[in-house]
């Protein structure tokens, strides 16, 4: 079962495997990629890899926007894992 993610209102599935990470990758990003994974601790790959690689490009701007949204104090719609909503 692959991971998905919501860009834009649509559920979108993410490449499964690290070598279907890299083949959906823009030819210019492949050996940027194979640094990375090479390089990068096996505990921390399944993260650097969904963050920096599997997302598409428009999730990664939708996730930037709602950081600095965030770091700006607002948390609107924000909300705990329970579904109520976050209070500081």
């Amino acid at each position: 079962m692959g991971r998905t993610t919501t860009v834009d209102g649509r559920t979108v599935e993410l490449p499964n495997t690290l070598g279907e990470i890299r083949a959906a990758l823009p030819e210019e990003r492949r050996a940027e990629f194979d640094k990375t994974v090479a390089e990068t601790p096996l505990d921390e790959l399944p993260r650097v890899a969904v963050l920096h690689y599997a997302l598409p490009e428009r999730a990664r701007a939708e996730d930037d926007a709602l950081m600095d949204r965030i770091q700006a104090g607002d948390l609107t719609g924000l909300v705990n894992a329970d579904g109520t909503p976050f209070v500081p």
